[in-house]
């Protein structure tokens, strides 16, 4: 009776087995769990804090189409050089030399993002992309910290307006306000001096942005940008970028543009942005 017994868990232990490797040579692996709901405040209402890397990078004019007015597209073709004065962005042929984050200028909140301008930089020889983004959501205001630029800003959340006579500034004033589970930001006042996106495409000081956050889920969120300039854009754009939570880092280790080394270099009249990156793959 005891052989017997030994017998049958021995073939069950080699039948499990048989199984376990004929799913795997099958392809049939455990999939990840799916992630849960989105967590909440005490409040009620869609927690969007964490460290949020985005999947979508880049305002760029063949993804994003940016309808310039008569004003815009004199500055654009301008930082695009002669060479291809048409309105139509060439990929490489941007004057990088007239770019203000290249002359120490802050990005500005339109390069910011999300999603962020994704400019590539070189770190000892290797290209990384800037777009991570902390976000700490309290009570009365919530702090977004940038890796791109090392900024911050504040999103004010109770119940102000935006001052009158209102002074501009690099990232402009913001104020949030939820409807249902979306929190919406209206920001005005940015000072113009500083671009759209690294592609040369510029707007005056009645840029106004509005954004919408969505938390999908514990692990992802949702941003949709609405980007409006009379002066500058014949018409509104919107970008649309989906951010995974992920572990924090320490944003004081991610690599800077060096613009004093730059400008210390005097680039050549109409040196492109692969060039100075050491990046001349494209056709």
């Amino acid at each position: 009776m005891k052989g017997r017994l030994i017998g049958v868990i021995l073939m069950i232990i080699v039948l499990g087995f048989s199984t376990t490797t004929f799913a795997q040579r099958n392809g049939q692996q455990k999939e990840a769990p799916a992630p849960g709901p989105a967590p909440r405040m005490a409040d009620g209402k869609p927690d969007l804090s964490g460290t949020w890397r985005w999947e979508a990078i880049g305002s760029d004019p063949a993804v994003v189409p940016i309808e310039l007015t008569l004003w815009g597209l004199d500055k654009f073709n301008w930082n695009i050089g002669p060479e291809t004065a048409n309105g139509v962005y060439a990929g490489r042929l941007t004057r990088v030399e007239l770019d203000p984050v290249m002359h120490c200028y802050p990005p500005g909140l339109a390069r910011l993002g999300p999603p962020p301008d994704g400019q590539r930089i070189l770190s000892q020889g290797t290209i990384v992309e800037t777009g991570q983004l902390d976000i700490i959501q309290t009570p009365g205001k919530m702090i977004q910290l940038y890796s791109y630029g090392h900024e911050a800003r504040y999103i004010y959340t109770d119940g102000r307006d935006h001052p009158k006579n209102l002074q501009p500034s690099w990232n402009g004033d913001s104020i949030g306000k939820w409807e249902g589970d979306t929190f919406v930001v209206d920001t005005i006042g940015l000072r113009d001096e500083t671009w759209l996106d690294g592609v040369g495409h510029e707007h005056s000081d009645k840029l106004h942005i509005v954004e919408r956050y969505n938390r999908l889920d514990s692990e992802t969120l949702e941003v949709e940008r609405t980007l409006t300039d009379p002066i500058a854009l014949a018409k509104s754009f919107t970008t649309r970028t989906v951010g995974k939570l992920t572990p924090e880092t320490d944003f004081h280790k991610a690599p800077m543009v060096d613009c004093k080394a730059y400008m210390a270099r005097k680039p050549a009249f109409g040196e492109g942005i692969n060039g100075l990156l050491g990046i001349n793959d494209h056709p």
